[in-house]
């Protein structure tokens, strides 16, 4: 009997181990991140866990890793330095990754499916446009929000207001962008437009940009750049034959240099006749592109060379493992995502207590979809699920981000 009551008692200690966790994780004993003394800062209120850990649904493998590579760079550099501040209420962050794939459905099914087992506060990603699609109304159907903040528009409205959206106001974006490139190089009457079929946010945002053309009684030509795409010759053959006065390139940023560098073999000189869409600016660009790209403009909603010291550190550590500076969104998504958890936990005070699962995960969705938080580019709001960004257009300038313009969006209205 007195076997059978220690037997009892070491069953119970280890059920009630499994079950204080969060986000269905067991509640580890973690090692405390550098720089930060277990326990450093103390919450006013009861935390139940030893450690934050957050699900994200990221692009691991396929043509794409690269995004997904950046992605986990940025986050590491912020729970370096949320860790290294006192982790959120006073305990240490970490993230768990799962790998959707590169426009894998089925994939990002899997991922999500192995994130909300977890019984998620919240989850982070998906990220692609074919992920958020498959995997999203699972989330939804549990009541987890999801911070899939690549979903374009319409993609985000469709999941409204279980979903947070970095960019779903590109629409509005896109026309302001080429409206002012219009103004900038008066005269042409016809556009190629280079284009992702495989991406909806993209091809949603080459689709504002020929309106914004035809709004000028401008003639586009749209021709479609496949992600496995081998010889960019043929494509850029292809768009010389269109006569054209322009082009605006809304696709892969590998593809998009490759088919400016076939251009300029083949006789193309006035580079202020490109215009480069928001995803462009990313090391391969540089790399593939340098010597042929000064002149061309470049739309994006965030400043690559923001003198914020947060981003002006990320940015140097990006261009000393990668060879440029930071300027592309997937450097600093993941960041950015959990600054905002932090404090949208902090204000709320949120416990992971499992008892209090459902009504944390709403709160936590009702407080994203419109709040504000210092971003690491500074001070931005969140309104109904949508972050509210400027829009900006650049000059390529020594292979780099020079000019600036601010474009206001009442310009295309």
């Amino acid at each position: 009997m007195k076997t059978l009551k220690v037997v009892s008692i070491v069953f119970i200690i280890a059920f009630a181990g499994m079950f204080l966790c969060f986000a269905g994780g067991a509640k580890e004993e973690p090692t405390p991140a550098a720089g930060v003394e277990k326990e450093e800062v103390m919450a006013e209120y009861d935390v139940w866990v030893n450690e934050w850990v957050f699900p994200s649904s990221n692009i691991i493998t396929g043509v794409s890793a690269y995004h997904g590579m950046l992605n986990e760079f940025g986050a590491d550099m912020a729970i370096e330095d949320i860790n290294t501040a006192g982790g959120i209420s006073g305990k240490p962050v970490r993230v768990r990754w799962y790998d959707e794939g590169t426009q894998d459905s089925a994939r990002a099914v899997a991922a999500m499916s192995s994130m909300l087992d977890m019984d998620p506060l919240l989850v982070m990603g998906p990220c692609s446009d074919v992920s958020v699609r498959a995997a999203v109304p699972l989330a939804v159907e549990e009541g987890v929000y999801s911070m899939c903040t690549l979903a374009g528009y319409p993609m985000a409205r469709e999941f409204t207001p279980m979903t947070l959206s970095f960019v779903a106001n590109d629409w509005d974006q896109a026309r302001a962008a080429v409206y002012k490139w219009v103004e900038l190089v008066p005269g042409m009457k016809k556009v190629v437009h280079f284009t992702a079929p495989q991406s909806g946010t993209w091809m949603s945002i080459a689709k504002a940009e020929n309106s914004a053309l035809h709004d000028h009684e401008i003639e586009t030509v749209d021709i479609a750049v496949p992600y496995d795409t081998v010889n960019y010759g043929p494509i850029a053959v292809r768009a010389l034959g269109e006569n054209a006065d322009g082009m605006i390139f809304t696709s892969h940023p590998e593809g998009i240099a490759k088919i400016i560098v076939e251009l300029h073999k083949r006789g193309w000189t006035d580079n202020s006749k490109f215009l480069l869409s928001q995803a462009a600016p990313v090391p391969e660009l540089w790399q593939i592109g340098e010597g042929y790209m000064d002149g061309s403009y470049v739309w994006m909603w965030f400043d690559p060379n923001s003198k914020n010291p947060r981003w002006e550190k990320l940015s140097k550590r990006h261009e000393e493992s990668f060879g440029a500076p930071a300027s592309f969104m997937m450097v600093w998504k993941g960041y950015d995502e959990l600054y905002l958890i932090k404090k949208c936990f902090e204000d709320l005070k949120i416990t992971g207590n499992p008892a209090k699962l459902k009504e944390e995960r709403i709160a936590i969705k009702n407080y994203m979809n419109n709040c504000s938080f210092e971003s690491i580019f500074g001070h931005v709001k969140v309104v109904d699920g949508v972050r509210q960004n400027p829009t900006l257009l650049f000059k390529i300038e020594n292979n780099r981000l020079g000019e600036k313009l601010v474009v206001p969006l009442d310009i295309a209205m």
